[in-house]
């Protein structure tokens, strides 16, 4: 019985450090993605000046406010993860709830800044060259974007398992990969922002 329950634990760790290699590896690779995104803005933008071929423009108020909301739903987020540590069970839904709520927020922010840049002219096609600035802009934010929806689907289902109690601090590897992944994308995005308006 002993060896039985012995065999149980080292399956149920072998589990957590699979899930947590997992989503470490998806976190490297996607940091390595955006790090060539933003290497390849700063090599076009180099070239572009030296062409006068780079045009600067003003990032949308939007892209901020995307900014604040995603690093509020990683208080929520926290908080959630906090309260299943502590089996709290019944706060976590609705934290989780207002978290995915923030995110759904975030995305509608993002359309609102793509909106604001067509309405200055900028496109993802770029009719001038000189415009490839907001190309990067666009496929720089978009990517993130993707990303964000991704973490969007993990939240779902962390909110469903939490509303039937599968939350709890001998449960946290599912709600822990998503804490890790969704303060992973307000890192990376405050990062993506701050770099775009200092590369200008």
């Amino acid at each position: 019985m002993k060896q039985e329950g012995s065999i149980n634990m080292s399956n149920k760790r072998s589990v957590f450090n699979e899930k947590t290699f997992i989503i470490w590896l998806f976190i490297v690779a996607s940091s390595m993605l955006f790090i060539a995104f933003t290497s390849a803005y700063w090599v076009h933008k180099s070239d572009g000046i030296r062409n006068n071929a780079w045009f600067e423009f003003a990032l949308p108020v939007q892209f901020w406010v995307s900014a604040v909301i995603v690093a509020v739903s990683s208080i929520f987020m926290q908080l959630a993860y906090s309260a299943a540590k502590k089996d709290d069970v019944y706060k976590v839904p609705s934290l989780l709830t207002i978290t995915l709520i923030l995110g759904i927020s975030f995305c509608i922010s993002q359309i609102y800044a793509y909106s604001a840049l067509m309405d200055m002219g900028l496109f993802f096609s770029n009719r001038n060259p000189g415009e490839i600035s907001a190309s990067f802009v666009y496929a720089i934010s978009g990517v993130h974007l993707v990303h964000i929806l991704g973490g969007l689907v993990l939240l779902t289902v962390a909110t469903v398992k939490a509303s039937r109690l599968q939350v709890h601090k001998k449960n946290l590897v599912f709600i822990n990969i998503c804490k890790t992944y969704w303060h992973f994308l307000g890192i990376v995005w405050i990062f993506l922002i701050l770099f775009l308006y200092f590369a200008r």
